[in-house]
């Protein structure tokens, strides 16, 4: 893979690997901890509220801040504060005499801070990997995120029983400013902005004009993010209860299930890796459609192998439509209004999962859960069917303008 041999992108994903390693056992870590201690799905809900809120009012700002200022110095210093709450957040922990509040005001801290970096790396990608790659690049990037995600719930799972929970918190801060020690040796070419309007409100407004334009950008935000969002925002929530309430497998099961999810995702990233599938229009439908029939599976059939087996396909299903979104974005976005547009449609797609998350949240204390996923799966197979006359269409143009 010609991937290998870009200096700046293989630093950039050395170093983002670390970080997702000490996040990936921070997530499971801190919603264990607070169910633990509250005995709450509500509780829950609201800690993934901490998380999406935030990011839905910074995002639109963020996007506009990336196309703007230097997107290196954004990138290294917004993980160097990631790290610093980290480590204090850590404290906190270990002390475990605190109000729950407290715990949420460090998750929002964290939150609005990755959103300014998410904008900023979302566009580095497109410009120092070439077109040709990307596909490529997002696959190494998926691939590596999955490797992770399978070791880090199954690890954090087995720290959570032999160590203090503060200790996973301190790994997950230093994870953090290790990266920004990677990013430091990066080279971000610089994009012309001579034509961008200065008013940030001006720069918002063209990036919402950009996404209402392109009608296959606008239904892949609409389907892809606003709708399948809603429905899977609530998962953490009802895997945290099937593992405790209906299947009675506890901790290590719950780990298992996330790493079912993620061993999914692996495969699907190294099925197109091997270029067995290579069109990104058919990787996103299918992948919501595999999303679709896995959530319907495991509210069917309430056994804890069909679950694992129904996780893991919904993460080939997340794996698949992940990398044909992110390819499609980059390549109908142009790159000097990447960070702006890219931001709108994360703020687009994010905007239903505090929605989606207080919903599910609160259903399932009126709804049996079993009931739930299957309705949930219902909607988000036929989101996915729906997208094939859309895309059809955009391919069909295209054939006919290249002729």
């Amino acid at each position: 893979m010609r991937i290998f041999k870009n200096r700046d992108f293989i630093l950039l994903w050395l170093g983002q690997s670390i970080s997702k390693l000490g996040t990936s056992l921070y997530d499971i870590a801190l919603m264990w901890y607070i169910y633990k201690k509250t005995g709450s799905s509500i509780a829950l809900g609201l800690s993934v509220l901490c998380f999406t809120v935030p990011r839905v009012l910074i995002a639109p700002l963020s996007g506009v801040f990336a196309d703007r200022l230097n997107k290196k110095k954004i990138i290294i210093n917004m993980d160097i504060l990631n790290g610093i709450i980290m480590l204090i957040f850590c404290w906190f922990i270990f002390a475990d005499t605190y109000p729950i509040y407290i715990y949420y005001i460090f998750m929002i801290l964290s939150s609005i801070i990755t959103e300014i970096f998410n904008p900023a790396i979302s566009s580095a990608i497109p410009i120092i990997v070439e077109e040709k790659d990307l596909k490529d690049a997002n696959t190494l990037n998926q691939m590596t995120s999955q490797i992770i995600n399978i070791c880090g719930p199954a690890l954090s799972g087995i720290l959570i029983a032999f160590i203090n929970m503060s200790m996973i918190f301190f790994l997950n801060g230093l994870s953090f400013l290790i990266c920004a020690v990677f990013e430091s040796f990066i080279k971000i070419p610089k994009i012309d902005t001579t034509k961008i309007e200065k008013g940030i409100g001006l720069q918002f407004k063209e990036g919402l004009i950009f996404i209402l334009g392109d009608k296959l950008l606008l239904y892949i935000v609409i389907a892809g993010g606003v709708i399948i969002n809603f429905f899977l925002a609530p998962l953490t929530i009802f895997e945290t209860l099937l593992s405790t309430k209906i299947l009675n497998v506890g901790s290590t099961g719950f780990g298992m299930m996330n790493s079912a999810i993620s061993i999914g995702a692996l495969i699907g990233a190294l099925l197109i890796m091997s270029n067995i599938f290579i069109n990104k229009y058919k990787m996103v439908i299918i992948g919501l459609c595999l999303e679709g029939v896995a959530v319907m599976l495991s509210g069917i059939v309430p056994n804890f192998y069909v679950v694992l087996a129904a996780m893991s396909i919904l993460g080939l299903g997340l794996s698949m439509a992940g990398i044909g979104i992110s390819t499609l974005y980059q390549t109908l976005i142009p790159k000097e209004k990447m960070g702006r547009v890219m931001a709108l449609a994360s703020t687009l797609c994010g905007v239903t999962v505090p929605l989606g998350t207080l919903f599910g949240s609160t259903i399932i204390t009126y709804i049996p859960l079993n009931i739930v996923l299957i309705v949930s799966g219902v909607f988000i197979l036929i989101t996915g069917v729906l997208l094939i006359p859309v895309i059809g269409t955009k391919v069909r143009n295209i054939k006919q303008y290249s002729a």
